[in-house]
């Protein structure tokens, strides 16, 4: 097959698709450019592409149309997001994708966010660097060893909303720092939870109730946003932290700016905001007890790496006429006859 690779992709994985295709590279990142739907169709049918691997860019069904030669669509995202699968599907366009790709450094991150809401890691660093490290009072009449004193992760019960694969890597760290775990997540089996090493909370209240540290790990559905209003957050003990690399849509970030002001949330430490970016003017920048950080929960060369083997690995399925393992619309393959 002919191939245009837009996402960026781990160059030894590169030259294994490359001995098995003809590959054209083509890196959003490198090139510092994103196609709208409009030029992505135009250079896929000017370049006479049979298959694609995108992952800033969106194959919308007016690129699918325009492109009829197309026959396969990757997805370097956990889920196909970027792609009108259901128009793909009445293409007979095979839509791979990369699921759990970027599981282990969101979690990654997610630690450090509670790490430095539960320690002030930055604030103390910042403190450090507006010259304020002193042996003595400070303006507000405390040493730097009082005014950032923190409390340790062990024994603190860490909630987490939605256990898929980031939740229970998050899990998995968590239980290393001695914490207890508690997940919700009603569309999973009991024993689920144990085989990871988190109670099961009966219930969203069950769960909010006895958390130290609330971490979010839902995705953004009918059903989920707006699940953590002012209602919801209040029943969190006075001084938690509320962690958040989903989705933003999830939490209402004006309960959490009021729930900050108020003193009850101990700390808010955010990967995602609605609208993206902030507003340099919204009020929980003025918050020091919000932590917000620009969408980089999957920044690591390691996802890179992932969604390379898994892409390459399903294309050397498809090539052998076998099925792949991470298709997203398998009634096309049922189409195609793969076995």
């Amino acid at each position: 097959m002919k191939v245009l690779v837009l996402a960026p992709f781990d160059p030894a994985e590169l030259a294994r698709l490359q001995a098995a295709h003809e590959v054209v590279y083509e890196s959003w990142i490198e090139l510092r450019r994103m196609l709208s739907p409009d030029d992505l169709a135009a250079r896929l049918a000017a370049g006479g592409f049979e298959a694609v691997v995108v992952e800033a860019e969106f194959v919308t069904r007016d690129v699918l149309d325009a492109v009829p030669g197309l026959r396969v669509v990757a997805s370097a995202r956990g889920k196909p997001v970027n792609v009108d699968v259901d128009a793909a599907s009445e293409h007979r366009v095979v839509v791979l994708q990369t699921p759990g790709r970027n599981a282990e450094s969101v979690a990654d991150l997610v630690l450090a966010m509670v790490l430095d809401r539960l320690r002030h890691v930055s604030a103390a660093a910042e403190a450090v660097r507006r010259g304020e490290w002193t042996f003595g009072l400070d303006d507000e009449g405390m040493v730097p060893y009082v005014r950032f004193r923190g409390v340790e992760l062990g024994g603190r019960v860490l909630a987490l909303l939605g256990f898929g694969a980031v939740a229970r890597a998050v899990a998995r760290r968590a239980l290393g720092f001695g914490m207890q775990v508690s997940a919700y997540d009603p569309y999973l089996d009991a024993a689920v939870f144990g085989e990871h090493g988190a109670a099961r909370a009966a219930s969203l209240e069950d769960l909010l109730g006895g958390a130290d540290v609330l971490s979010v790990h839902v995705e953004r559905t009918p059903e989920t946003v707006g699940m953590l209003g002012l209602e919801q957050l209040s029943l969190l003990p006075r001084g938690a932290v509320v962690v958040n690399t989903a989705r933003p849509q999830v939490v209402d970030q004006e309960a959490l700016l009021a729930l900050l002001r108020s003193g009850h949330l101990g700390g808010v430490a955010l990967d995602v905001f609605a609208p993206e970016p902030i507003p340099p003017s919204h009020p929980l920048l003025a918050e020091p007890g919000a932590l917000i950080l620009p969408h980089i929960g999957g920044a690591t060369e390691d996802v890179v790496r992932h969604h390379s083997r898994m892409i390459r690995e399903d294309f050397e399925r498809l090539a052998h006429g076998e099925r792949p393992l991470r298709c997203a619309n398998p009634g096309v393959l049922d189409a195609l006859s793969l076995r």
